[in-house]
């Protein structure tokens, strides 16, 4: 288990997989991380039926139904319409359950706030419930109050109010990457890509040990198009880091690696990258999908 459990936050999730996955039928933290890491895989069929089994091997996890909800969330985006309806109901009440378990579980109520937010009044979305999680998030943690109350702002398409909100975080937490990271999203899902990436040089510029930064301006080069000779050279970097917790696997790096070389139209570097990728991690769907069309 402990080995395992160290396999996955050095983000090898296939050898973590290989250590949890024969106690997984039995042991709820064995189900959880195997389910976390075919999560982190893509192989989202496999880590829904993994994360029901640590659900109900621990129905007192509050943590075990937040990573529940993220891959029912996951199902539902690949599901046909009329599977979204009935999968949209089992992600709340997962979170729902999340913060019943745990009210301090802060990444349960960001994650209903989006819930509300997003859904519609027939599937359980609501405004008011979204701006009563953001306030009891902003109780328990200004910083995060900051995010909650800024991603309301952007669904409404309030977006001075957005940019007040994460501006006013950093403002507060002089030092914290998460502002910026929101600044950057916010920047980049209303395609002011030029934006995103300024952003981003900046916050790395004040933290230039930060190799998480150099990921992130490679990935938003990988799924723009924009800056790629920059976002090859980020990437490049990030694969002489070894990833910590929390932090992209250099299976994601290779990934995106090979997206950057596919938008150059350099095919034979993108399918060296995507197989680099698989090496790693054989589960991951989306590199094996690119793999297919070169």
């Amino acid at each position: 288990m402990d080995d395992g459990i160290a396999a996955f936050e050095a983000r090898r999730f296939a050898d973590a997989r290989a250590l949890l996955e024969p106690c997984a039928a039995t042991d709820p933290r064995a189900a959880l991380y195997s389910g976390r890491a075919f999560l982190a895989e893509e192989d989202i069929d496999r880590a829904v039926a993994s994360l029901e089994k640590a659900a109900i091997l621990d129905p007192k996890s509050a943590e075990a139904q937040v990573w529940l909800g993220r891959a029912y969330g996951q199902k539902a985006l690949r599901a046909s319409v009329l599977a979204q309806a009935s999968m949209a109901g089992k992600v709340r009440r997962a979170f729902e359950r999340a913060v019943e378990l745990d009210p301090d579980n802060l990444d349960a109520r960001i994650a209903l706030v989006e819930y509300y937010t997003r859904a519609p009044g027939i599937m359980g979305g609501s405004a008011a419930k979204a701006r009563e999680q953001a306030a009891q998030i902003r109780r328990r943690d200004p910083l995060r109050g900051h995010q909650a109350y800024g991603r309301i702002a952007e669904h409404e398409k309030r977006w001075d109010d957005a940019v007040a909100e994460y501006n006013q975080a950093a403002s507060e937490f002089p030092g914290r990457r998460e502002p910026f990271v929101w600044r950057a999203g916010l920047a980049s899902r209303r395609k002011d890509y030029a934006g995103a990436f300024e952003i981003l040089e900046s916050l790395l510029r004040a933290r230039p040990d930060d190799a998480t930064v150099c990921f992130s301006i490679g990935h938003l080069g990988a799924q723009t198009g924009e800056r790629l000779d920059r976002a090859e050279e980020c990437l490049k970097l990030y694969l002489q880091h070894t990833p910590g917790k929390d932090e992209p696997a250099l299976a994601a790096a290779h990934f995106e690696l090979g997206a950057v070389y596919d938008r150059k139209g350099n095919r034979d570097l993108a399918r060296s990258e995507y197989r680099q990728a698989l090496a790693l991690e054989p589960s991951m769907q989306a590199a094996r999908e690119a793999l297919s069309k070169r």
